[in-house]
């Protein structure tokens, strides 16, 4: 499979599947998402890949989606509310390829882990971060909610709260220390700590993988996770699509001297 925004490959029946636009810090472009979609669909429809390791290019895994096409259609054009609906809808529908596939994904945690990619690192089956990893939620901050609901089920509700309430960032030994990763290694030795577990899977029978993962979703499912998606996109369709003082002053900011100088007025805002 050739990618403009993607690299992958195959390898002892495992899958390497990298986020690669490191100019970028491997933001979640429409484009990168469309491919990514392709690329779950080939490797659910290959028996010949037993397990997949997701890692980005770089020094992110991910920044998150990307706020200069995130808020805009095809043309340029703003999207209205229901176009918005319609954009968040799609990125959860592509998470939940990762979810629901039959193959175990590995989310090796690079570097930067932030907003959407987050919770992309979070709908993976096994976690292992670099030392060097930070992950967070900071989307908040610069107006825009978190389009995919895992971090209440992924951590108790309390830690939940606090990291998407304040758009807190953590580094990896936090991360590991409450449950969002499984654990932290030195950062040469993430891939082969990623391939490591990745062996172990891919010597296990096929229907073992994929009805112990599917029985283990069906859990978090039957507590309502997909019920809470659902009343989430509505939720967060509203937030996006607010006129809030804060959103229009970053917009501004953006307009006027570009996304860098908006950002940075978003985290002068924030001192920790």
């Amino acid at each position: 499979m050739a990618f403009e925004t993607l690299l992958y490959e195959e390898r002892d029946s495992i899958g390497y599947l990298t986020l690669n636009r490191p100019e970028k810090l491997n933001a979640l472009s429409p484009t990168l998402i469309s491919e990514f979609r392709e690329a779950m669909e080939a490797i659910e429809a290959n028996p010949d890949v037993r397990v997949v390791i997701l890692t980005g290019a770089g020094r992110a895994f991910s920044a998150g989606f990307d706020i200069e096409s995130e808020a805009s259609g095809p043309s340029g054009e703003p999207l209205s509310v229901d176009g918005r609906r319609s954009r968040l809808k799609h990125n959860i529908e592509t998470f939940l390829m990762v979810w629901n596939l039959s193959k175990p994904v590995i989310a090796g945690v690079n570097g930067y882990a932030l907003g959407g990619a987050c919770e992309l690192v979070q709908v993976c089956d096994v976690k292992i971060a670099s030392d060097r990893a930070m992950l967070g939620e900071p989307e908040i901050r610069l107006g825009y909610g978190a389009p995919f609901l895992i971090t209440p089920y992924s951590l108790n509700l309390a830690l939940a709260k606090e990291m998407m309430l304040t758009g807190d960032i953590i580094d990896a030994h936090e991360a590991a220390r409450i449950g969002m990763v499984n654990r932290v290694v030195p950062h040469d030795n993430l891939m082969a700590e990623c391939e490591r577990v990745a062996q172990k899977m891919r010597g296990i029978s096929a229907i073992g993988i994929k009805t112990t993962k599917l029985s283990v979703n069906r859990a978090l499912e039957s507590a309502g996770f997909l019920s809470a998606l659902n009343h989430n996109l509505e939720l967060m369709t509203q937030f996006d699509t607010a006129e809030t003082p804060e959103h229009a002053e970053f917009a501004r900011i953006r307009e006027e001297s570009g996304l860098r100088a908006a950002l940075e007025w978003s985290r002068s805002r924030f001192p920790d």
